[in-house]
C-alpha cells in the first residue's frame, strides 16, 4: 500500500473497524477494547502509518507552533533569545515560525496576518513597532485585532492600549549594574555610545545613565552622549565623533555589543589603544567573547527570557488560567565582567 496516501480509512478498512475506531486509537481520548486497540495498533505498524499532524492539530484546535515576530535576526541580542526559546520550544514539542521583518513596519502588519491565518497558538513579538516611544495606533490596532484570536507577547517593549502578555529584561537594572562597576573601579568620566532617539530601550537607558550619574555625584558631559543606532558601523562613526573632543571620558558604555565593537575598530584606525578606556557593552552575545579585548557586558538571561515567553504563551490557551495568572514578567540581568574593565 502506498504510504503517501495512506489515510485513517485504509487502517480501518484493513482491520475491520470504523474509521472513528482508528481515530480514537491514535488520539486516545475515548476508550477502545484492548483487543481492537492492538489490532490497529499492529497494523498501524505494519504500515508504518503516520498521520496527518496538520489534519489532527486542527481538528484538536492546536498546532503547537508559535509565532516570533523580529526585525533582523542578524543582531545577536535578536538571535540569541530566538535560540534560547526554540531550544525550551522543542522540549515542550513545539515549532517556532520565525518572521524576520527586516525593520520594516509594513512586513510586521503582513506576518500578523500570515500568522493568524496559519493558527499559531501564539505570537512573541520583538523590536520595531512595539519598541517606539510613541505607539502608532494604526499598528496597534492591528495587534489588539490579531489579540482577539490569539494571545501576543512582547519581549522587552509595549504599546499604548495593548493588554498584553510581556517578558522584559530589567534594563534600568543593567545600566545600575554598569554604572555601579565603573565607579567602583575608579572612574569618574563616563561617556554613552549608540541607540536611538524615540527607541523605548535607547530612552530609558539614557534617562536611567543620566540619573546615575547624578547620585553618585558625577558630572554628565552631553558631548560624551553620541545617538548613531545599532550597528557596528554607526559604533565605529559614534567612536569617531567621540575622538574628537578634547576631554575624552575614561569609561564608555556603548548600547550593545555590536557599538562597542565599533568602537574598538574606530580606535584601531587611529593607532588608540582600546586598553585606553574601560569598555562596557549590553546584550552579552557572543561578539564580546570575541573582541579583543573580551567585553565586559549586560547578559540578559536569554535562557530565562525564552522560558518564561513560552510558558506564558502556552498557560493563555486555558482562559482561567490566562485570566488568574501573570501577564508581565520582568527579569534580572547580570553583569559578565571580562578584560574590558580589568586594565
Amino acid at each position: 500500500m502506498d504510504k503517501k496516501t495512506l489515510t485513517i480509512y485504509d487502517i480501518a478498512e484493513a482491520t475491520n473497524v470504523s474509521p472513528a475506531t482508528v481515530s480514537r486509537v491514535l488520539n486516545g481520548n475515548y476508550p477502545v477494547s484492548k483487543k481492537t486497540k492492538a489490532k490497529v495498533l499492529a497494523k498501524i505498524q505494519e504500515y508504518n502509518f503516520q498521520p496527518n499532524s496538520i489534519a489532527r492539530s486542527l481538528s484538536k484546535k492546536e498546532t503547537k507552533m508559535i509565532g516570533l515576530i523580529l526585525p533582523d535576526i542578524t543582531n545577536p541580542f535578536f538571535s540569541s533569545f530566538c535560540i534560547e526559546l526554540e531550544k525550551y520550544a522543542q522540549k515542550k514539542g513545539y515549532t517556532l515560525f520565525l518572521c524576520n521583518s527586516m525593520n520594516d513596519s509594513t512586513m510586521e502588519s503582513v506576518y500578523l496576518k500570515v500568522l493568524s491565518e496559519r493558527q499559531v497558538e501564539g505570537i512573541i513579538m520583538m523590536g520595531g513597532r512595539i519598541n517606539k516611544s510613541a505607539t502608532v495606533p494604526e499598528e496597534a490596532s492591528e495587534v489588539l485585532e490579531v489579540m482577539k484570536k490569539i494571545p501576543v507577547l512582547m519581549v522587552n517593549g509595549e504599546m499604548a492600549g495593548v493588554d498584553c502578555y510581556k517578558v522584559k529584561s530589567d534594563e534600568r537594572l543593567g545600566m545600575k549594574m554598569i554604572v555601579d562597576h565603573l565607579v567602583q573601579i575608579g572612574h569618574q568620566n563616563i561617556g554613552l555610545l549608540g541607540g536611538m532617539e524615540g527607541i523605548t530601550s535607547t530612552d530609558m537607558k539614557v534617562v536611567e545613565f543620566r540619573q546615575l550619574l547624578m547620585e553618585n555625584g558625577l558630572i554628565y558631559h552631553p558631548e560624551w552622549q553620541i545617538y548613531s543606532g545599532f550597528s557596528v558601523e554607526s559604533g565605529q562613526e559614534a567612536m569617531k565623533l567621540l575622538l574628537e573632543n578634547k576631554e575624552l571620558p575614561t569609561a564608555i558604555i556603548c548600547m550593545n555589543d555590536m557599538i562597542a565593537s565599533g568602537a574598538f575598530i574606530a580606535c584601531n584606525h587611529q593607532q588608540i589603544a582600546p586598553k585606553k578606556f574601560a569598555f562596557v557593552g549590553y546584550d552579552d552575545t557572543f561578539v564580546a567573547n570575541i573582541l579583543t579585548p573580551s567585553l565586559t557586558s549586560i547578559n540578559h538571561d536569554y535562557e530565562k527570557l525564552g522560558t518564561v515567553a513560552l510558558d506564558l504563551i502556552m498557560n493563555a490557551k486555558n482562559e482561567q488560567e490566562a485570566a488568574e495568572g501573570t501577564k508581565e514578567v520582568t527579569i534580572e540581568p547580570f553583569l559578565t565582567k571580562r578584560n574590558s574593565t580589568a586594565w
